[in-house]
């Protein structure tokens, strides 16, 4: 039986799952992809942001008038 030192768990408090001895990363593959899904969401986000603002400035730029 090994000992609690050469036990690894999940790094999220919420979680602490026990980690294979061979797994390379600090958070279990669940709480990675959350992780993952949510930097998606937010960039998502930005993006939308980003585009109000841009047809703003382009609207005040052009005084509301398009050329035809």
């Amino acid at each position: 039986m090994k000992s609690n030192s050469d036990i690894r768990v999940c790094k999220n408090k919420e979680c602490q799952k026990i980690l294979p001895p061979d797994y390379k990363h600090k958070y279990c593959e669940a709480c990675r992809n959350k992780h993952a899904q949510m930097t998606k969401n937010v960039f998502k986000g930005i993006g939308v942001g980003a585009a109000g603002v841009a047809s703003i400035a382009v609207m005040i730029v052009t005084g509301g008038r398009f050329k035809k």
